[in-house]
C-alpha cells in the first residue's frame, strides 16, 4: 500500500469512528422521538406536538447543503426548537448544552459538548437521503 493509501485509509477510519460515536449519541438521546432511522417516527412521536422532524432530509430541505451550523445552534441551545423544551433544560439535557458565559466557554466540559455535537452532526450528515 502506498503512503497516500495509508493516509486515506486512516482518515476514513477516523471519520467512521466519529460517525460511530454520533450514532451512539443519536440512539441514546434522539431515537425515542426521531425514530430508529431518524425519520421522525420514534415511539414517542405520536404524542408530541410539533411532530419530530425527519432528520434524514435536512440536506434536501436546505437546497442540497447539510445545515451544519444551523443544526449545531439548535442542538447547543442557541436556537429554540419547538418540542425540545426550554433552553434552560432541553429534553436532551446538559449533554449538548454549553453554558454561554465567559468563564465556562473555555472549560473542558464545553470542549466535550462541542465534540458530542460534532459527532452527532457527523452521523446525521452520513444518513442524509440523496
Amino acid at each position: 500500500m502506498t503512503t497516500l493509501g495509508i493516509v486515506i485509509s486512516s482518515a476514513w477510519s477516523q471519520q467512521q469512528e466519529v460517525i460511530g460515536g454520533g450514532r451512539y449519541l443519536y440512539e441514546k438521546f434522539c431515537k425515542t422521538c426521531h425514530g430508529p432511522q431518524a425519520m421522525g417516527n420514534g415511539p414517542r412521536a405520536p404524542v408530541l406536538q410539533p411532530k419530530p422532524a425527519d432528520l434524514t432530509t435536512l440536506r434536501q430541505r436546505n437546497k442540497g447543503t447539510f445545515p451544519f451550523w444551523k443544526a449545531y445552534r439548535m442542538i447547543d441551545g442557541r436556537v429554540d426548537v419547538p418540542g425540545h423544551g426550554t433552553r434552560e433544560m432541553p429534553v436532551f439535557g446538559v449533554w449538548f448544552r454549553i453554558p454561554h458565559d465567559e468563564v465556562s466557554i473555555e472549560t473542558e466540559w464545553a470542549d466535550q459538548v462541542r465534540g458530542r455535537i460534532w459527532q452527532l452532526l457527523s452521523y446525521l450528515k452520513s444518513i442524509q437521503v440523496p
